[in-house]
C-alpha cells in the first residue's frame, strides 16, 4: 500500500470534494426548470415589418391601377364620345334600317368594359370580369391569342374574338424597365421574382437598358418571353 503525507492526503480529500461538488452543480443545473423564452416583441416587429411591406406592395398596386385607369378612360373617351352612361346597356350591334339586318360593330379589346363583352356570343359575366381584370394586369392586349392564357377563355375561338373584337396596340400600357421598382416588375403577369431580381442587378451594375435585345443577354430569358415582353417595355 502506497505511503501518502499528510499533505497529498489533503490535497486529495480536496480534489475529491471538487469533484462531487462539481457532480452535484451538473445535476441541479439540469434538473432546474428552464427560463421560457419571451418572443413577445420579435411578433410585434415582424408584425410591423409585415404590415409595412403590405402597405408598400398595396400602394405600388394602386399607383399603377389609377395611371391604367386614367389612360384607359382618357382613350374611351376618344373612341367613344357619345357614351356618357357608366354602364352601357345598348348592344354592340347597330341594325341598319334599308337593308333590314344586322351589322356587327367590333369593340375596342383594349377598351371595352365587362358590359360591352357580355352582349359577344360565348361570353358571360363572370369571362367578361376575368377578362378585363387580366387586361388591366398585362396593360393591355397586343395579341387575341393572348386571351387563352386566361383558364375560363381557353376554349373561345380566335376566330370568334377576330369577328367581334379589335385590338389596338397603341392602348397598351407600358412599364419603365429603367425605373420600375422589384413590386412593379413582379406585378406584370410575364415578369417573374427571379427575372425581376435579374433585371435590378443589371441596372444596378451596368445602368440602364437600350434595348429588348440588351434585357435578353443580361437576363437569358427564352425568345418567346422577349417577344412577349417587347410590348411592355419602355427605356
Amino acid at each position: 500500500m502506497p505511503h501518502f503525507t499528510r499533505g497529498e492526503w489533503i490535497a486529495a480529500t480536496i480534489l475529491l470534494f471538487l469533484i462531487i461538488l462539481q457532480l452535484l452543480f451538473s445535476v441541479l443545473y439540469e434538473a432546474r426548470p428552464a427560463k421560457p423564452v419571451d418572443f413577445k416583441d420579435f411578433k410585434e416587429l415582424v408584425t410591423q415589418l409585415e404590415a409595412r411591406q403590405q402597405f408598400l406592395e398595396d400602394s405600388i398596386e394602386k399607383a399603377r391601377m389609377e395611371k391604367y385607369t386614367n389612360n384607359y378612360q382618357q382613350n374611351r373617351r376618344q373612341y367613344y364620345p357619345n357614351d356618357t352612361s357608366k354602364n352601357k346597356k345598348n348592344t354592340p350591334f347597330e341594325k341598319q334600317e334599308k337593308k333590314q339586318q344586322y351589322e356587327i360593330v367590333k369593340l375596342e379589346l383594349n377598351l371595352c368594359d365587362s358590359s360591352d363583352i357580355v352582349v359577344v356570343p360565348q361570353f358571360g359575366a363572370k369571362r367578361a370580369q376575368k377578362l378585363v381584370e387580366y387586361r388591366e394586369k398585362l396593360g393591355g392586349f397586343y395579341s387575341f391569342e393572348q386571351l387563352k392564357e386566361v383558364y375560363i377563355l381557353q376554349n373561345i375561338d380566335v376566330e370568334l374574338l377576330k369577328k367581334y373584337f379589335t385590338i389596338n396596340r397603341s392602348l397598351i400600357c407600358s412599364i419603365n424597365i429603367n425605373s420600375a421598382t422589384y413590386n412593379e416588375l413582379v406585378f406584370h403577369p410575364y415578369i417573374d421574382s427571379y427575372l425581376a431580381k435579374l433585371i435590378i442587378n443589371y441596372r444596378d451594375k451596368n445602368g440602364k437598358f437600350s434595348t429588348i435585345e440588351e434585357v435578353q443577354k443580361a437576363t437569358n430569358a427564352y425568345q418567346e418571353l422577349i417577344e412577349k415582353l417587347k410590348y411592355y417595355i419602355e427605356f
